[in-house]
């Protein structure tokens, strides 16, 4: 049976899903979780409920969702948090800056919680491990990490293979190109800071790199979507898998999308690296940037037709994935209701 077919019969009484991170990635994944039955812990730093993410759930869906507070850098908080999951995602974003210091904590506090629990491991992960210059990227190109941050995704992955061999664990992780889509906001070429404010500001919006290089984007509600499948799925455990996507197309064909979509914008300007350098002296997120900016100066052409095929998963067109993500920005920009 594909993955996109088939509802867990009673599956609120099965287990429990834990999700780290409350942003996109992980939302997309609890709204899947949530349609088939499942019962969704979702965690971050305060407990607060993400804005706009999870305005559409049913009822029923509601009643098995729950936001908790804790703080997964804290080994005991993680453990407790995810009492009684029977699948962990780690989905928590961190800041370009912070990663050295932060993402090997976390990812191990996520890794000793799930052996702990005897919870299977869905991990978010990206593309940085696979070395520029590549004809297309998919489950079959050789791991040649070219940047800091590379090296760092590779030995965090390579965790994963290490623990599930020496202690069992139970693990998948899933990677992405480039996302966009609701709730993507500084870390998407067509988020909110970069691209849909000064849009909708009457401005033009500047691409990173070369906007007419061909570049693979991923839709982010598939993003968190295939990382649920998979979780669910035993078939896929034990490796990566890429996400599906839609048609490879330009940055700049995309922008134009996005203005026909909204009736609005005529072109996109090019940010130089000396520009994105000066920002940097101020900006430490934007500083780190340009290690991976390789990313968007030559093609970059990603496959994830694997998984497709594997377990029948359809990605979502650019013209619906833009058209969802208008309609999150337009509703986000209205005031909150007392």
């Amino acid at each position: 049976m594909g993955l996109e077919t088939g509802t867990a019969k009673n599956a609120s009484d099965t287990g429990l899903h834990v999700i780290f991170g409350t942003g996109p990635v992980g939302c997309s994944a609890a709204k899947l979780l949530l349609e088939k039955g499942f019962r969704v812990r979702m965690v971050n730093r305060t407990g607060t409920r993400p804005h706009g993410l999870l305005e559409d759930l049913t009822r029923d869906e509601a009643s098995r969702l729950e936001i908790k507070p804790a703080d997964a850098l804290d080994p005991a908080q993680a453990l407790s948090i995810s009492e009684g999951a029977t699948h962990i995602y780690h989905c928590a974003n961190v800041s370009y800056e912070l990663w050295k210091t932060v993402l090997p904590r976390l990812h191990s506090n996520l890794v000793e919680a799930a052996i702990a629990h005897g919870a299977v491991l869905a991990v978010a992960e990206n593309l940085y491990m696979y070395a520029p210059g590549v004809e297309v990227i998919n489950e079959a190109t050789p791991e040649i990490p070219p940047s800091r941050k590379g090296k760092l995704q590779h030995a965090l992955h390579g965790r994963l293979i290490e623990t599930g061999e020496r202690r069992g664990l139970k693990w998948v992780s899933v990677r992405a190109s480039d996302f966009y889509g609701p709730g993507a906001i500084l870390q998407s070429v067509f988020g909110t800071t970069r691209f849909l404010d000064p849009l909708f500001a009457g401005k033009r919006p500047g691409l990173l790199g070369d906007p007419d290089q061909p570049h693979t984007y991923t839709y982010v509600g598939d993003y968190g979507r295939a990382l649920a499948h998979a979780a669910l799925n035993p078939e896929a455990y034990g490796r990566a898998w890429i996400v599906p996507n839609d048609r490879t197309m330009t940055s700049r064909e995309v922008a134009r999308l996005f203005f026909a979509a909204a009736a609005r914008g005529t072109g996109v300007s090019r940010i130089p690296r000396f520009v994105l350098a000066g920002l940097g002296l101020f900006r430490p997120v934007i500083r780190e940037l340009g290690e991976v900016l390789y990313q968007k100066e030559e093609p970059y052409v990603v496959d994830g037709s694997l998984f497709s095929s594997r377990f029948g998963f359809t990605p979502t067109p650019f013209e619906e994935g833009i058209r969802r993500t208008l309609e999150w920005y337009q509703a986000s920009r209205q005031p909150v209701q007392a």
